[in-house]
């Protein structure tokens, strides 16, 4: 049975907006800006392959993520134990960040294993955290606080950005690049002090029935995909979720090198960037969350993926000095409003008893695929010698993806 939120605490509900703030100062640090600017610009800055080098370290994780989170996913179903999974893969997390210091130029393989090994667990624990969505809301109130949790979460990348200040601010220069460094460790302590708190305060665990804990994993699994057959609407999601999200996840890893190598800008401008569009996203996030409930959450995932259209349109084509802030602006209309509606509406459609192994899939369908879309960029931008090019070619996931989700029938369970 569900767990609605009008039984759930707040202080739960607080408790799982604040795990997302502790992981999006992750994200926005170490795959979004700061280590990707850093591992390409400094790290394999004498490769002249650094943006494939970069697209196999996101490649690798997200590749790993999406055969291992199905299978944990059922582990603790049948099991339990969530919160203690969600635990150990935050600390996995946050030591392999802050490992990350000790890179030095030429440290490829290390720089690639480190950051892989850092990703796949924050992505396992992403698994693992949206799978509490169904637990602590309901069909009327769940794209409402998929919002705010997504929207509030561009919070932790403001305030681990202005921790990580004081050793950025003088950028990738000869003989600061151990000072930049340094904001490697800020942003693990952070994950790991707010992280750790948080979950600390997730809601228990749901009983398990006896009977499940003698089901195997992978038998379960099977099963699952075997009775598809019959739920087709889930597979259907899943698929139209794969090519949505190969386009989003790319943009996410290369819109800091896209700023830096096509329009020239300087880390401290792309960090400001950055910062200006958690600004935007907060309020659009909450606010296509409420509309969601309000209106459509179908109707206003279709809004957010023609504005998706745009932000291709302009990284393909705008020019002059006012196009990053443009790209910038449109972008944080959407980025986590597309992902938080497409969560939400997923967790309406799956049985109450086995959300942490179908936000596996989910996982799977949008972490695995995701290789797929940096996979392409790398290749287009190297083969065109243009990375505006590579980000237009993403438009082909957007437009596939969109028709297939249009073709999805919602039904609550």
């Amino acid at each position: 049975m569900r767990i609605s939120g009008s039984h759930t605490s707040r202080g739960s509900i607080g408790a799982w907006v604040l795990y997302d703030v502790a992981a999006h100062g992750y994200g926005l640090m170490i795959p979004a800006v700061g280590y990707a600017i850093y591992f390409t610009s400094f790290i394999a800055a004498a490769h002249p392959l650094a943006d494939g080098l970069w697209s196999l370290a996101v490649a690798l994780p997200l590749i790993a993520a999406g055969l291992i989170s199905p299978w944990l996913g059922a582990v603790v179903d049948s099991h339990g134990h969530r919160r203690t999974w969600l635990a150990a893969a935050t600390i996995a997390c946050g030591l392999a960040t802050a490992l990350m210091v000790t890179l030095e130029q030429g440290d490829i393989a290390p720089g690639i294993a480190l950051f892989a090994v850092a990703q796949l667990a924050s992505l396992l624990a992403g698994a693992l955290y949206n799978a509490y969505l169904p637990q602590i809301s309901t069909p009327e109130n769940s794209a409402r606080i998929s919002g705010i949790g997504w929207g509030l979460s561009y919070l932790g990348g403001i305030a681990c950005f202005l921790l990580c200040l004081p050793f950025i601010r003088g950028g990738i220069v000869p003989g600061n690049e151990s000072h930049f460094a340094q904001a490697f460790l800020v942003t693990a302590v952070f994950l790991l002090a707010v992280g750790l708190a948080a979950i600390s305060r997730f809601p228990r665990e749901i009983r398990v029935d006896r009977n499940t804990r003698s089901v195997r994993p992978y038998r379960q699994i099977w099963a699952t995909i075997c009775n598809w057959r019959n739920e087709r609407e889930i597979p259907k999601f899943l698929l139209a979720y794969y090519l949505l999200n190969d386009a989003m996840v790319t943009v996410i890893f290369f819109a800091a090198i896209f700023f830096k190598t096509t329009f020239g800008l300087s880390v401290q401008q792309v960090l400001m960037y950055s910062l200006a569009f958690q600004l935007i996203a907060i309020p659009a996030t909450m606010f296509f969350g409420w509309l969601g409930d309000r209106w459509s959450q179908r109707g206003a995932l279709n809004v957010t993926l023609l504005i998706w259209a745009v932000v291709l349109a302009l990284m393909g084509w705008a020019d002059g000095e006012y196009a990053p802030l443009a790209i910038v602006i449109v972008l944080g209309l959407v980025l986590g409003s597309t992902q938080s509606l497409c969560r939400s509406m997923f967790s309406r459609m799956i049985p109450t008893d086995r959300t942490a192994e179908h936000f596996g899939f989910h996982a799977l369908a949008g972490r695995a695929s995701s290789a797929l879309g940096p996979l392409l960029f790398g290749a287009v931008s190297a083969m065109a010698g243009s990375q505006r090019m590579a980000m237009v070619s993403l438009g082909v996931f957007l437009v596939t993806g969109g028709i297939l989700m249009s073709r999805v029938r919602l039904i609550d369970r």
